[in-house]
C-alpha cells in the first residue's frame, strides 16, 4: 500500500491549493472531509498524479467550491460536521450529473455505502485510505471524466444501461463484505439468482461451495430436512444421517431463493441460521455452528407479506440490510439488442443453425414489448427464432404475434383482450364500469378471472383465452394473488 506521511495541517475553512500543478490543463478534484490530516494526505496525493486540488471543510464550503471551482471529480466524506454525505452527494449529482463522486466511509457504514452508490457514487473509499485503490480510480477516468466502459459483458450479465450500471457497482463492493446479508428483489426472470452467483464468485468464497435453495419448489413436509439434513431414525425412511444444503455449504454461500415463499413455521430456523450462524439436524440433539454467506431472492412483497401475516417481522428487518433491486427489462430497453445478438449467436453454435443476426425492424419490435418473463422470456424467444428460422436474418416477421402487436400498439404490454365470441367485449362490458374509473391492473385482474371463469379454473384454456403462455399467465396469477382453484367447478 502506497503511503503519505501525515504532517500537521492548520485547521481552515476552504482551502484553494494547486500542489505541484501540472504543466497542461488536467481535471479538478474537490475533496471534501472535515479530518484536517486526511484533506492533507489526499490532497497532495491527488495533486501527485496529476491533478489540481481543491479541498474543503464542510458541506457549505464544499457547495461554494462546486459553484466557483467546478471540480470534475469530488472525493467526499460521509460524515461532515454540518451536512449529510449522502444529502450532498444528491445535490452534487442533480446540479452536475457528470461529476463522478467517490465516497469516504468507515468500515462500520456499510447500509450507507449501497445507498451511495444507489445516488450515484462512482466508488467508495474506507479509513484509513488504501491509496493503490484510490489510484486505480483515477487511472479509470476518461478524459470527461466519467467511468470507462460502455457496455458490461459476463456470460448471461450483459448491459449498457446507467440502472444496471448502478447495479453492478454495488453488486462489486458488496462481493467482498463476506459477512454481510444481502437480499435481491426483482421480478421473476430478471435474473436475481444470477447476480448472486456473481457475488459469490468475486468473493473470497468463490472456492467454496455455492448452493441455490429454491424456497418454492421444495415440499412443506421435506424442507426441513433438505435444508439442515437429519439424524438416523429421524423419521421412518431415515436409515441413514444425511447432511442437509446448509451443511453442504459450508465456508461457501447460500442462497434461498424465493425467500417470501418459504413456509412459516421455518422462517425462525432461517432466522437464527443468519444471526447466530448455526442450526441442528432433524431429530439431532446438538447445535451444528457453520460458516456461511446468506444471499436472498425474491419477486414478493415482503412487506406486504408481513402485514399479512405471511412473514415473519423479525427476518423481514433481519434481511432488509443491504438490498439491490434488479430492473425489469422494460426499464432498460437499451440492453435489448444486446441481449438478443448475444442469445442468438450462442443458440445459432448451440444449434448449428446459420442465423448471423436481427433486423433492425425486429429490434424495434422488441424492444416495443413489456417482457412480462423478463430476461430469461428473451432468451427462450431467442432459441425459438433460431430453431425455426429459414433465414440468416431474423426479421419481424418470424416474431411472435404477440411481440408484433405491441409494437403498433402506444401501450407497451402483451395484449389482454379475450378473443372474438368469447364474452370479452370492451373492458366496459367485461367489467361494467366506465373506462375512466379503471386502473390498468383492475382490467387485467377481470379479465383473468374472467377466463378463469370461462376455463372453470384450467389455467392451459384460460392462457388459450387470453392469448397468453401458460408460464406467463402462472407468473401474473401470482402477482396478482389470484387463486385460479377458486374457479373450478
Amino acid at each position: 500500500m502506497r503511503t503519505v506521511s501525515p504532517v500537521s495541517c492548520q485547521s481552515h475553512t476552504r482551502q484553494r491549493t494547486h500542489c505541484h500543478a501540472p504543466k497542461k490543463a488536467a481535471k479538478k478534484v474537490l475533496i471534501v472531509d472535515d479530518e484536517a490530516l486526511i484533506r492533507y494526505s489526499l490532497q497532495h496525493f491527488v495533486a501527485d498524479e496529476g491533478f489540481t486540488v481543491f479541498t474543503a471543510d464542510s458541506g457549505i464550503h464544499a457547495l461554494k467550491s462546486l459553484e466557483e471551482d467546478r471540480p470534475d471529480i469530488v472525493i467526499l466524506d460521509i460524515h461532515l460536521p454540518d451536512a449529510n454525505g449522502l444529502t450532498l452527494l444528491k445535490t452534487i449529482k442533480e446540479a452536475d450529473p457528470n461529476v463522478t463522486v467517490i465516497m469516504i466511509t468507515g468500515l462500520a457504514d456499510i447500509q450507507s455505502t449501497v445507498e451511495a452508490m444507489k445516488k450515484g457514487a462512482l466508488d467508495y473509499l474506507e479509513k484509513p485510505i488504501d491509496f493503490e485503490k484510490l489510484t486505480g480510480m483515477l487511472k479509470a477516468m476518461k478524459p470527461d471524466g466519467s467511468a470507462e466502459g460502455q457496455a458490461f459483458f459476463q456470460d448471461d450479465f450483459i448491459f449498457s444501461s446507467s440502472s444496471m450500471k448502478e447495479v453492478v457497482r454495488i453488486t462489486e463492493r458488496l462481493a467482498t463484505k463476506d459477512d454481510v446479508t444481502v437480499l435481491v428483489l426483482g421480478e421473476s426472470g430478471t435474473g436475481k439468482s444470477y447476480l448472486c452467483k456473481i457475488m459469490h464468485e468475486m468473493g473470497h468464497r468463490s472456492s467454496k461451495p455455492f448452493v441455490e435453495i429454491g424456497c418454492s419448489n421444495i415440499p412443506e413436509h421435506l424442507i426441513e430436512s433438505e435444508l439442515f439434513g437429519h439424524e438416523k431414525g429421524a423419521f421412518t425412511d431415515a436409515k441413514a444421517a444425511k447432511k442437509g444444503l446448509v451443511e453442504i455449504a459450508d465456508s461457501g454461500s447460500v442462497l434461498f431463493d424465493e425467500i417470501g415463499d418459504m413456509p412459516y413455521r421455518m422462517q425462525s430456523k432461517i432466522l437464527s441460521l443468519i444471526e447466530e450462524k448455526k442450526f441442528r439436524r432433524v431429530g439431532g440433539l446438538q447445535n451444528i455452528q457453520t460458516d456461511v454467506r446468506i444471499f436472498a431472492a425474491t419477486n414478493r412483497n415482503l412487506y406486504e407479506l408481513v402485514q399479512s401475516k405471511k412473514f415473519r417481522l423479525d427476518l423481514f428487518y433481519r434481511l432488509n440490510v443491504v438490498t439491490i433491486e434488479m430492473p425489469p427489462l422494460r426499464d432498460r430497453r437499451e440492453d435489448i439488442p444486446l441481449l438478443a445478438n448475444h442469445y442468438l449467436r450462442r443458440f445459432a453454435e448451440k444449434h448449428d443453425c446459420q442465423c448471423k443476426g436481427i433486423s433492425e425492424r425486429a429490434v424495434s419490435a422488441l424492444q416495443a414489448y413489456s417482457w412480462p418473463g423478463n430476461i430469461r422470456e428473451l432468451k427462450n424467444l431467442a432459441e425459438k427464432l433460431v430453431i425455426l428460422s429459414k433465414c440468416e436474418m431474423i426479421d419481424v416477421d418470424d416474431l411472435p404475434a404477440v411481440l408484433c402487436a405491441s409494437r403498433k400498439q402506444e401501450q407497451h404490454a402483451p395484449p389482454m383482450a379475450l378473443p372474438a365470441g368469447g364474452d370479452g367485449g370492451s373492458p366496459e362490458q367485461a367489467t361494467g364500469r366506465p373506462l375512466n374509473t379503471l386502473s390498468l391492473k383492475s382490467v387485467e385482474v377481470e379479465y383473468i378471472r374472467k377466463a378463469l371463469e370461462m376455463a372453470h379454473g384450467n389455467q392451459r384454456k384460460a392462457a388459450r383465452l387470453l392469448d397468453i403462455s401458460r408460464d406467463t399467465l402462472r407468473y401474473r396469477l401470482k402477482k396478482l394473488g389470484i387463486d385460479s382453484s377458486a374457479y373450478t367447478n
